[in-house]
């Protein structure tokens, strides 16, 4: 009977003992004595003041984990995120790496590594996608194509970036910015922009100031002292010239009364002076 009491109470015992110790999970940190209510691991000794600033003990795993060697569970990080950095190795599931060298395991960086310091490295998924890279930048629509790599101009493209890269946006204005400025532009708003080379116009052959080509033989009633004056183009001809007496519309008359009619010599040049 007395054997039966003993038997029964040791068994109670080891009940109560493994009710009392949580065994760690895989992904807890070597070292680790604790869970933390805000999902950081706690690697002290002593449950007393364990997780404060962390909302409390959330499982304890006690004595169990109190046999990992002491270099892995300092005393002096009561609050300790997760394990002290002692093999360069970063703990399953850590998220974080803080200032003074501990790990972190929550979801959310903000918040994180509360108390050490603040985050130095952050390996959870809030942060990879909280600042956009510039990579992102570099997809939208209006930024620069991949690299002339192959030195083929890619379809699409509308102009050439002074760092090697092409645009493909419609507009030149704000083209290849933060691409050190436009190279080179193909789009057809630059085209059309830019003035056409144009050949200037033949020059216009100089005006004749005498009526068309003359007749083989002078009109009659010219002489000495008479000009033959164009009524047509108003440009009177002295004796002696091509055109004397030859336009095909025109009079003789002396030259005071050609230019008291409003008329001109030929070439600017009086017959009288001749």
């Amino acid at each position: 009977m007395k054997l039966t009491i003993a038997t029964l109470s040791l068994a109670t015992g080891l009940l109560i003992g493994q009710a009392v110790f949580a065994e760690a999970p895989a992904s807890a940190p070597a070292g680790s004595t604790g869970l933390c209510k805000d999902g950081t691991y706690y690697s002290g000794a002593s449950k007393q003041g364990a997780c404060s600033g962390h909302k409390g003990v959330k499982e304890w795993y006690g004595e169990a984990a109190t046999t990992a060697p002491a270099k892995k569970a300092p005393a002096s990080t009561a609050a300790a995120p997760a394990a002290a950095v002692s093999a360069g190795a970063r703990p399953a599931g850590a998220s974080g790496l803080c200032k003074d060298g501990t790990y972190y395991s929550g979801a959310s960086k903000q918040g994180a590594c509360s108390g050490h310091k603040g985050v130095k490295e952050w390996y959870g998924e809030s942060a990879a996608t909280a600042a956009p890279t510039k990579a992102a930048a570099a997809s939208s629509a209006a930024a620069p194509a991949a690299a002339a790599s192959s030195g083929a101009r890619p379809a699409g493209a509308t102009g050439l970036c002074k760092d090697g890269t092409y645009y493909s946006g419609a507009s030149k204005q704000g083209a290849c910015s933060g691409h050190k400025g436009v190279q080179e532009w193909y789009g057809g708003a630059a085209a059309a922009a830019a003035p056409a080379t144009v050949a200037p116009p033949p020059a216009e052959a100089p005006a004749r100031t005498s009526s068309p080509a003359p007749t083989t033989a002078a009109a009659a009633g010219g002489g000495p002292g008479l000009v033959w004056v164009n009524t047509s183009s108003k440009v009177y001809h002295c004796s002696g010239d091509q055109w004397y007496g030859k336009t095909k519309e025109g009079a003789y008359m002396s030259e005071s009364e050609a230019v008291a009619k409003g008329n001109r010599p030929d070439h600017g040049k009086a017959c009288s002076s001749r």
